[in-house]
């Protein structure tokens, strides 16, 4: 069996791209994912409350932590990183924030990035949101 692409990480990044590439049927698509999928939907994964189990237990968390940092005692800190299809967008407590608009500025400064200007990405931004009390020209 070949496959014209394949996917390491059934992520965030990892579905949008897959998504994209499968929109072509011509495309053979393989994601490859360690971790499992929510069929039975936990609602642990679907409940912010739960977030402390998510992020300390090791049933969706990779566990990772840093290296020994010197000037912090040699404390190790936590790096949650999401085991199951979703990503550690399974592990953030249904919470996500944009990045500071200077960044993306920087980055469309660079040689064939000019459309990662804030401007640009913000219609994006406000794709994934949904505001309870409806959208605005800043929120979803």
């Amino acid at each position: 069996m070949t496959h014209d692409y394949i996917i390491i990480g059934g992520g965030s990044a990892g579905a949008v791209l897959t998504n994209r590439l499968s929109e072509d049927p011509a495309n053979k698509v393989l994601v490859l994912e360690a971790g499992r999928p929510d069929y039975k939907w936990d609602f642990r994964i679907h409940m912010p409350a739960a977030l402390t189990y998510l992020l300390t237990g090791t049933d969706y968390n990779w566990g990772y932590s840093s290296d020994p940092e010197p000037f912090m005692y040699n404390r190790r800190i936590a790096q949650p990183r999401g085991k199951v299809l979703g990503g550690s967008s399974c592990i953030n407590g249904m919470i996500w924030i944009r990045g500071n608009a200077m960044d993306y500025e920087k980055w469309a400064g660079d040689e064939g990035l000019e459309n990662w200007n804030y401007a640009h990405c913000l219609p994006y931004f406000k794709k994934v949101e949904t505001r309870l009390i409806g959208g605005d020209d800043y929120r979803g």
